[in-house]
Formats: C-alpha cells, sequence, structure tokens
C-alpha cells in the first residue's frame, strides 16, 4: 500500500477549504437572516404608527361638524366672530401642488406610505 503524506495533502486541502467555505456561507446567511429580521420589526413599527395614524384621523373625520352645527353651538355660547381686516389675514407659501410633491417624496422613502399617498 502507498502511505505517502503527499497523497493526503489535496484531499485534506479540499476538505478544509469546503469545510471554511460551508462555514463562510454559513455566517453569511444567518447575518442576512439577522438584517431581514431588523427590517420586518422596523417595517411593523412603521405599520403600527401608520395604522394609530389612521384611527385618529378617522375618528377625527368622523367627528366632524358641519358648518351649520358650529354655527348653533357659537349662537348658543354667544360667541361673536367678524371677518378680518386684510392686515389681520396670514398668507401661507405652501401652495397644494407642493404638498402633493411633499406627499410623494414620503412615498418615496416607505413602500408602505404609498397605501395612504397614491390617492392625493
Amino acid at each position: 500500500m502507498n502511505k505517502n503524506p503527499n497523497n493526503y495533502c489535496p484531499k485534506i486541502l479540499a476538505t478544509i477549504l469546503m469545510v471554511t467555505f460551508v462555514a463562510v456561507m454559513y455566517v453569511n446567511q444567518q447575518a442576512l437572516i439577522y438584517q431581514m429580521g431588523l427590517k420586518v420589526k422596523q417595517n411593523n413599527d412603521v405599520y403600527a404608527k401608520l395604522v394609530d395614524h389612521n384611527k385618529i384621523l378617522v375618528y377625527n373625520v368622523l367627528n366632524l361638524r358641519s358648518p351649520v352645527a358650529l354655527e348653533r353651538r357659537l349662537l348658543a355660547k354667544e360667541v361673536e366672530l367678524s371677518m378680518p381686516s386684510k392686515w389681520q389675514v396670514v398668507k401661507i407659501d405652501h401652495s397644494p401642488k407642493k404638498l402633493v410633491l411633499n406627499y410623494k417624496n414620503l412615498a418615496k422613502k416607505s413602500p408602505l406610505a404609498n397605501l395612504f399617498v397614491s390617492g392625493r
């Protein structure tokens, strides 16, 4: 039988390389799984915040009053309102187009935000 140690060297080297490759791939997969878990947690946090914000908005919309109801309430409390003069009026620089662009920029940052911004 041929028991030359040089015959075992390529087999041992190939085994070491294969084990090292499998170990590196395993560590890489575990790191990717951890990163995906963090991303899922972040997305769940964003989703929870959006759901809470949506509930608040739905509540506010359902509790809106008509101008007639507001007028009756103000008359009942004897609150007198008058039109402001020109020097009392405040001009806002933001046009509706700029606000729509801001919503679109927000949608680019979060894919989940597309659900709430697309129709505006």
